[in-house]
Parts: C-alpha cells; sequence; structure tokens
C-alpha cells in the first residue's frame, strides 16, 4: 500500500493535464480529492474546489436560482432537487467538465458548464446583504482561502482557479 502511494505521488508530479466530466454531487465527491491532491495544501484547495464544481452543477447545468437554493437550504432537500432536476428532460446528459493543468509555476483548474451563465461579479467578494442566508458565500471564500486567482469568462459559465506554487 505504502509503495502504491508512493508510485501515485510520482505520477501526479508527471502529470501535465487531464479533464473530466461531472453530472452528480457524488461525482464531485470523488473528483475533488483527487484533483485537490495535485496541489501543496489539499486542504486548503478543496473546498473551492468542491464549491466551485457544485456550482456548475446546480446553477449552472441544472438552472437552480439563487433564491431557489435558499428555499431549498432551509427547507433541507437541496440535494433531493439536484437528483430531481438530473432526471428532468430539459437537463437530462448535461455534463460539467473540469481541466486540471500542471505546470512548474502551479495548477490552473478550468470548469465549464453548459448553463446560461451568471452575474458572477456580485459573487467575488462577501456581500453584507447576503450574511445571513444559507448560501452565497462559496465564491467569495474559494477566492479568499482556497486559489491564488479565479477569473469568469463570457457569461459566468466558465471559470478558471489558479494555485500558484511557491
Amino acid at each position: 500500500l505504502r509503495e502504491r502511494a508512493a508510485h501515485l505521488e510520482e505520477a501526479q508530479k508527471l502529470m501535465l493535464g487531464a479533464e473530466f466530466g461531472f453530472a452528480t454531487l457524488e461525482e464531485i465527491s470523488c473528483l475533488v480529492p483527487v484533483l485537490a491532491a495535485l496541489c501543496p495544501d489539499p486542504d486548503r484547495v478543496a473546498p473551492g474546489l468542491s464549491d466551485l464544481m457544485v456550482n456548475a452543477v446546480e446553477h449552472g447545468n441544472l438552472a437552480i436560482t439563487y433564491k431557489e437554493k435558499s428555499l431549498l437550504k432551509w427547507d433541507g432537500d437541496w440535494e433531493g432537487e439536484i437528483r430531481r432536476r438530473l432526471a428532468l428532460p430539459q437537463f437530462l446528459g448535461r455534463r460539467a467538465s473540469v481541466r486540471v493543468d500542471r505546470a512548474a509555476e502551479g495548477v490552473t483548474f478550468r470548469i465549464v458548464d453548459q448553463g446560461e451563465g451568471f452575474d458572477w461579479r456580485k459573487f467575488l467578494d462577501f456581500d453584507p446583504e447576503r450574511a445571513f442566508d444559507p448560501n452565497g458565500r462559496g465564491i467569495a471564500m474559494a477566492r479568499l482561502t482556497s486559489f491564488s486567482s479565479i477569473e469568469y469568462e463570457g457569461r459566468g459559465n466558465i471559470v478558471t482557479a489558479k494555485v500558484n506554487f511557491g
């Protein structure tokens, strides 16, 4: 087992890039530890990476609005609603992707969803008006604690998060 772990660690250092598709919370839970392990401090990167990937599924691919998520979080059936929407004809087959690239200067994660996008600018920083909402802080937290930088493209359905080495 120890030898296998050493081989995995060596293989991770050799990796230049990879791309993964995901659609469910379970798939995200499977991918996040593997992807975060490519970074020097996986425990710092994992929560932010998870938040960005979950956003791609729930808000992007499944069109759950901020307000809907707030209500679902208060009701406690957020995960059930995600499972329900995954089976709806308009969302069936939608997948998000995460592309990871590793270079001498750091690791880059590029997450793309099939949604309409959103106004990401108002979520980069903490907003006192959302302080008591059960959601709405993930992007700001990821930007401040997990990554060296986060950049959204176009309509907001593409986000690139970077972890710089050193």
